[in-house]
């Protein structure tokens, strides 16, 4: 059997729900399972489209932040069959982040994730 290979290049930080998720447009809910800089891992009840852009709304528990940044979908995999449904993690890669503003909101997003894990 062959060794797993992390492929991750970047460190992605637990939110553990001190930061949501929501897409933009109609969709499972998502829970926010991590985020690094170039990306963020949800779980959800359905599988997301691989290969699909949108924008998804990040915000903090308290709602005080919330921004949008544009996201591709890049795996979604069976992580639970559950005794009703399944459970589908998906990784996701930001897209269009060197617009000074989805650079600017990406850094408050891991600000946020940081101070939300320091806070636990």
């Amino acid at each position: 059997m062959r060794a797993f290979a992390e492929r991750r290049q970047m460190i992605r930080i637990a939110v553990r729900g001190k930061v949501t998720v929501a897409t933009s447009t109609p969709g499972p809910s998502l829970q926010l399972v991590d985020v690094s800089v170039g990306g963020f891992a949800v779980r959800s009840a359905a599988p997301l489209p691989i290969g699909i852009a949108t924008s998804y709304r990040f915000a903090t528990a308290d709602r005080k932040w919330s921004a949008f940044l544009d996201a591709r979908v890049i795996y979604c995999k069976v992580v639970s069959l559950g005794p009703s449904t399944p459970e589908y993690l998906t990784g996701l890669a930001f897209v269009n982040v060197d617009a000074s503003y989805a650079h600017r909101e990406l850094m408050a997003l891991m600000d946020h994730a940081i101070n939300a894990l320091s806070a636990s």
